[in-house]
């Protein structure tokens, strides 16, 4: 859990750093903006005040076409007779007639390359100032650009060294998960061999025979609910005691066969006399049947005949004769 929380901190923290530098990249972008508007607008006054310093509607040329008050300002067509704009021809003066026209003239001409002259030196300025702007300008959008690159690369190497570190976290969780799960097959080998060494030494699962040893009669005696089987020492003890058994055996045996072998021609008259009395005990067990065949066969035509004649006088008078009653007791019955 210490390490989870460390981990979350940690996270915590680079979120923050990365807040942080949006935070700032942002004010920064919001203040070169805030900069650009505010030269734009320098700009804008500049033009304002040139235009209200040096393009007057009273200094334009035509101005004297749309002045409200031209008449009342204008001169009157002559000041007296005394006035040296009369000639000769002068005595009557008619209205429109302009005295002053080659002066005005001369006057406008000069005026007119003047205002041209200023004219083209605020223009060329205005361009020098714009391509100024334009270059002060491209420089802005340039060192904006560089910016947000930098900002760019600051966050992908931020971002590149918070991947380096989950992926080292990772390893390294990895390696303690593999580390603590190698820890615990060892642990639970450990615990399943010392339980096995526990079962092989345990006498009451491994049936020791010790257990049903009677207290009474150590040597010849055994408790049967506590008697668990013979040993392994005994088991093995047992077989060899058979195998010895069987190989005696197979040795009496062979001796045995031996003394059959030298007995049988003294046992093979003494079979022939027996085999020759039990045929002459044969014949005459059937001499015997033959007779007791005959007397069952005369007493069964003897009962037939008896039982004919009871039946005739029992049909004949409707009642049973003294034979009938006579054969109670009798063996036929």
């Amino acid at each position: 859990m210490a390490e989870k929380a460390a981990l979350r901190a940690a996270e915590l923290e680079r979120e923050r750093a990365h807040d942080v530098l949006a935070n700032t990249l942002d004010r920064r972008l919001v203040m070169l903006e805030q900069e650009r508007r505010g030269i734009a607008k320098e700009l804008e006054q500049n033009v304002a005040r040139f235009r209200a310093e040096h393009q007057a509607k009273e200094s334009r040329r035509e101005f004297d076409l749309s002045d409200p008050s031209g008449k009342r300002d204008a001169r009157p067509a002559r000041l007296g007779d005394e006035d040296p704009r009369t000639g000769v021809s002068s005595a009557q003066k008619f209205d429109g007639e302009d005295l002053d026209a080659g002066a005005r003239r001369v006057a406008q001409t000069a005026q007119a390359a003047a205002w041209y002259a200023a004219q083209t030196a605020e223009k060329e300025a205005r361009l020098n100032e714009a391509r100024l702007a334009k270059e002060a300008h491209k420089e802005l959008l340039k060192a904006q650009e560089q910016y947000q690159n930098e900002a760019a690369e600051a966050q992908a190497a931020a971002r590149r060294a918070h991947a380096a570190s989950v992926a080292a976290e990772n390893a390294r969780l990895a390696t303690l998960k593999r580390e603590k799960a190698d820890s615990f097959k060892r642990a639970e080998l450990d615990a399943e061999n010392a339980e096995r060494l526990r079962n092989e030494s345990d006498m009451f699962l491994t049936e020791d025979p010790a257990l049903a040893t009677s207290a009474l009669a150590p040597g010849r005696r055994v408790r049967p609910d506590h008697w668990k089987g013979a040993s392994a020492a005994e088991r093995a003890a047992v077989a060899d005691a058979q195998r010895r058994q069987r190989l005696e055996k197979a040795e009496a045996s062979k001796a045995e066969a031996a003394a059959e072998a030298f007995a049988a021609s003294h046992y093979e008259n003494t079979r022939r006399a027996l085999e020759m009395n039990a045929e002459r005990v044969e014949q005459f067990k059937a001499e015997q049947r033959a007779a007791v065949l005959a007397t069952v066969l005369g007493q069964r035509a003897e009962k037939h005949e008896s039982d004919a004649a009871d039946r005739a006088e029992r049909f004949q008078t409707g009642r049973f004769g003294d034979a009938y009653f006579a054969g109670f007791g009798a063996s036929a019955r």
